[in-house]
């Protein structure tokens, strides 16, 4: 340990902080600007000043309220926000919705980072393992243009600020178990989930430099069948403070295992504390809908394995009173295969039969595929703040190139040829996108009183696929947008304030909305216009069918501030223009399939608020009322047009709603929390079949911190989560639901020296 602070001391202090001093600016011997350790971004909206409609989670919420779960389980207590779990405990595979908006168009950003896959659009939470262990902040912004990196915000933006450094030295070691009742298995809970966590301050040294070290296990066996998770997490830091300048440097991530469990079931298992505990990798339904025709369980050899280590590293430098340069370089990889059951793939999906000779007829059985991954990918993010008597300036930009390879084998079947070759790739090709974008950011101040705020975003984006195995699909696409964003906010007076603002975004469609080329063998076909002159049939690459989606955001906001409570309210209307909305299919990992909504509307009402009373205790909450619909949509379905103008659309519930009551009392704390989502439909069709029914949550928790003994500071932890046992499901894909978790139980405990 001692060797890698050293190593990394001199990296910070002798390669990369003489690249930015040998440039500075000469200035008087006695010229201090002190800078934070905590990089603040132009993105960061700040109450009474931006007008914007945010919430944020401070470092002290986040060490109350996070013990094991996952990202989305933690924000899901914020104003608009939901969260599902494919294995039902929130560990592993989580997906949030912002305002009803899937992740991806929610723009994800650590340290201001972008999170989102750039083929993809997808956040893999499951990659960041244990990192709110390490997280300092989290700013969750709603509505559109609420981030300058990273893909154009929809629904809106998360920001985590990852901030592990203490001015004083300290070991932390921290272990948590999770019991999880299982009403089908055991009548007494059984040891589901383990944590361990040792982390490492080092202090400030020599008056500049902080480092901090951590290392973390986290496995759980799930609430599913087989939907176990092995997740190793590790956080490098350090950060040189120098009298005009901050540099920061990072390596986090894990390799993590799991086991696969993507499909929903049936709505009739809810109730059947047995039945929902299923990992099915197909079934089907009576035409009642009340009991299995046929089933598969999945497989204890689908699995997944995957490692996603990111490198940054972050300069702030005071060059003069007035302007401050900021730099962020990034490289991330992730390499990793996921297996899966394929026994439906015949002899001709798995393109073997022409390379070896095998008749039609003779098809492999039992096939598991596997599936590989590999992503590279680097950046630039720099922007110059300036500084004048009315406001600031701040001009900023991305740079970031991403590439990848798919390929898809074989990974074992019955019934195969003795002489295929096991690296035998039946589909591969390579992925690219290149990002480049432009911002300015003017925050004006013409009084104490008002603020304007004044964005716009230039854009560019290119896809690209090429060295495609078999069939050659290989093309090029490129994007150019231009988001803007304008608002004033009001301070009426010391307790009130207002804002409005006003935002259109336009963003592009996923790399899967134009080719889903890793589905290509089983019949996916390029999105783009089809040329057939002379006979010959040829794709217009130029022209994919899946268009861009255009969004116009109004936010009309007001604010009450006093030392007893704060409260919140917002009107939101956001109209769209080819809004990408499920198409009422899902692909074989159960995903949903999007394609345009000519014009669709989201309108809705946002309160939030705490009450603070004698004086240890608070009461906070927040509650969300919104209008989804479908204006003009029409599907081709068997060669008939439906028209599903005026349906609610699906994934968006219309009320939401958390409450949360906390009690201090010395050094103990305690809190019960209550969530309401409301009931929602699962596809466009408004099937009332399809229809995640609306659920109420309870949870507790319980902190104690220990007097120190001999140096030693104890902090022991109690959670018991679906207090009462409710069974529900979480979300839905189409006729597939996902279940909750029964009731289960975290004891923690954490030791400081």
């Amino acid at each position: 340990m001692k060797l890698f602070l050293l190593l990394t001391a001199f990296i910070v202090d002798v390669i990369f902080v003489p690249c930015f001093a040998q440039v500075m600016v000469p200035e008087e011997p006695d010229t201090t600007y002190y800078l934070s350790p905590v990089v603040i971004y132009p993105t960061y909206a700040t109450e009474r000043e931006t007008p914007a409609t945010f919430s944020n989670l401070s470092q002290q919420q986040i060490s109350e309220r996070y013990s094991v779960q996952d990202i989305p389980a933690l924000l899901s207590e914020l104003p608009s926000v939901t969260y599902y779990s494919e294995n039902g405990n929130g560990i592993g595979y989580n997906y949030i919705k912002l305002r009803g908006f899937d992740q991806r168009r929610i723009s994800v950003m650590i340290n201001g980072i972008p999170q989102n896959d750039p083929e993809d659009h997808n956040v893999y939470w499951i990659d960041f393992p244990d990192l709110l262990a390490s997280t300092g902040d989290i700013q969750v912004q709603r509505g559109s243009g609420s981030a300058f990196y990273g893909p154009p915000a929809i629904g809106g933006s998360v920001n985590l600020v990852t901030n592990p450094f203490k001015q004083s030295p300290a070991i932390t070691f921290e272990s948590i178990f999770g019991f999880q009742e299982y009403g089908s298995r055991n009548s007494s809970p059984l040891l589901s989930t383990k944590k361990f966590n040792l982390s490492i301050n080092s202090g400030l040294i020599g008056g500049k430099y902080l480092f901090y070290s951590k290392l973390g296990k986290i496995q759980s066996t799930g609430y599913r069948d087989n939907s176990w998770i092995d997740l190793n997490s590790y956080f490098i830091g350090a950060i040189r403070l120098d009298k005009n300048m901050t540099t920061r440097f990072h390596i986090f991530g894990g390799p993590i295992s799991d086991g696969l469990v993507y499909t929903g079931l049936p709505k009739f298992v809810n109730n059947d504390k047995k039945l929902r505990l299923q990992n099915l990798s197909y079934w089907e339904v009576d035409s009642t809908g009340t009991s299995y025709n046929y089933y598969a369980q999945r497989r204890k050899q689908e699995i997944e394995n995957f490692s996603q280590p990111h490198y940054e590293l972050m300069n702030e430098w005071k060059m003069t009173p007035v302007l401050t340069l900021a730099n962020t370089f990034f490289y991330y990889t992730g390499d990793g295969f996921f297996d899966y059951d394929a026994s439906w793939a015949d002899t001709s999906m798995l393109r073997i039969g022409y390379n070896y000779g095998i008749p039609a007829a003779q098809n492999p059985t039992n096939t598991l595929v596997r599936a590989f991954v590999g992503n590279r990918q680097g950046g630039w993010l720099p922007r110059l703040e300036i500084d004048h008597n009315d406001g600031s300036l701040t001009l900023g930009a991305e740079l970031r190139f991403h590439r990848s390879i798919h390929w898809g084998k074989i990974q074992f079947a019955e019934n195969l040829p003795a002489n295929i070759d096991p690296d035998y790739h039946f589909y591969e090709y390579h992925g690219e996108k290149d990002i480049l974008s432009f911002y300015l950011h003017e925050l004006y101040k013409p009084s104490d009183d008002i603020s304007v705020l004044a964005d716009i975003q230039f854009v560019r984006n290119r896809y690209g696929i090429n060295n495609e195995k078999f069939i050659g699909n290989d093309f090029s696409v490129s994007y150019f947008f231009a988001n803007p964003r304008v608002g004033i906010n009001y301070n009426i007076n010391k307790e009130w304030n207002s804002y409005i603002s006003l935002g259109y975004t336009t963003r592009e469609p996923r790399l899967r909305n134009l080719y889903a080329a890793e589905d290509s063998y089983f019949g996916a076909m390029p999105q783009f216009k089809t040329d057939t002159t002379g006979g010959v049939f040829k794709y217009d690459f130029k022209t994919p069918l899946a268009k861009p989606e255009q969004l116009l955001d109004i936010e009309l906001g007001f604010g009450y501030n006093t030392p007893l409570a704060e409260l919140n309210a917002n009107i939101f209307w956001m109209e769209f223009s080819d809004e990408l909305v499920k198409s009422g299919q899902v692909d074989i990992f159960g995903q949903p399939v999007a394609g345009n909504a000519e014009k669709s509307r989201h309108i809705g009402v946002e309160l939030e608020g705490n009450i603070h009373f004698l004086q240890q205790a608070t009461l906070s909450g927040n509650i969300s009322l919104s209008q989804n619909r479908l204006i003009r949509y029409n599907i081709i379905e068997n060669g008939e047009t439906i028209s599903l103008n005026g349906n609610p659309i699906a994934g968006f519930p219309d009320i939401l709603a958390n409450l949360r009551f906390s009690y201090k009392f010395g050094d103990l704390y305690s809190s019960v929390t209550a969530k309401y989502v409301g009931p929602f439909y699962t596809d466009n069709f408004k099937n009332e079949e399809n229809k995640n029914d609306q659920y109420t949550v309870f949870n507790t928790e319980f902190l104690y911190k220990m007097s120190d003994i001999l140096g030693i500071e104890l902090l022991l932890r109690g959670e018991v989560r679906n207090m009462f046992n409710r069974l529900y499901f979480m979300s839905g894909e189409g006729n597939s639901f996902f279940p909750a978790a029964e009731r289960n139980y975290i004891f923690g405990i954490t030791t400081t020296f």
